[in-house]
């Protein structure tokens, strides 16, 4: 037996545990120290046992809590010994735990990609750099090594258009959508062509309606030329420090 650790939230809020049921089909309860609770349940065994269903409850138990208030998510599997190991994290985290709730207070986390629109992206981006036609016929040691294939769009001259386009239209989307955000970072590197940007954005539930409305005029000026989408709203996952948690 040991105790599963689904996050933490504020000592106040109001959760209703109530019928949410959790890894191995456990009911959820709080342990608080001081302004912050951890939320957990009971688990059947000593050490994790990894099944489909339990990554699903993980899953659903996030999304109902989050629904209720703010909460740091913690990803799926950790457990401790007992409760007393719980009280422990709480203590020695108290400070930290409490800080990072009060900044996402009554925020949530959006996803929002973008990636050129453009069948092929090598005509595009010839349409706008005329002097990337060079790149249609390159021959290496005498032979022939493009002719409208993939290859030579690997070229130096052609990367380096294609990535300082992308930073063009990235700028310009977060200069939309970045002023209705709390906070907002690019969480990935893009490695295929035709993705530009993806940004994780912290956002007040009270300014998601005009959040949302952000993407859409950054999608009728931009239209043209990119693709839009966007995922959420989720718990704060990118924005709260857990390498920061100590469990020992």
């Amino acid at each position: 037996m040991s105790i599963y650790l689904y996050g933490f939230t504020l000592a106040d809020a109001p959760h209703d545990l109530d019928g949410i049921r959790g890894v191995d089909e456990r009911s959820l309860f709080l342990v608080t120290f001081g302004e912050t609770s951890a939320i957990v349940s009971n688990y059947g065994y000593d050490r994790l046992e990894v099944r489909g269903k339990d990554i699903f409850a993980h899953q659903q138990v996030i999304r109902a809590l989050m629904d209720q208030a703010s909460i740091i998510p913690l990803e799926f599997g950790l457990t401790l010994k007992n409760l007393s190991f719980i009280e422990r994290v709480l203590e020695s985290n108290h400070d930290h735990l409490r800080d990072e709730l009060h900044r996402v207070f009554r925020k949530v986390e959006m996803e929002v990609s973008i990636r050129f629109a453009a069948g092929d992206l090598f005509d595009y981006m010839v349409a706008k750099y005329p002097r990337l036609l060079e790149e249609k016929s390159k021959y290496v040691n005498g032979r022939l090594l493009y002719d409208l294939g993939d290859r030579a769009r690997k070229g130096e001259r052609f990367e380096n258009a294609l990535k300082k386009e992308k930073e063009i239209f990235a700028s310009q989307v977060e200069e939309i959508i970045g002023p209705w955000c709390a906070e907002i970072a690019r969480s990935r590197i893009s490695y295929r062509e035709k993705e530009v940007a993806t940004f994780n954005c912290l956002v007040n539930r009270e300014r998601l309606k005009v959040f949302e409305n952000s993407i859409y005029d950054a999608g009728e000026r931009l239209g043209g030329d990119l693709l839009f989408t966007f995922n959420g709203p989720w718990a704060p996952q990118h924005f709260c420090d857990l390498g920061k948690i100590s469990y020992a």
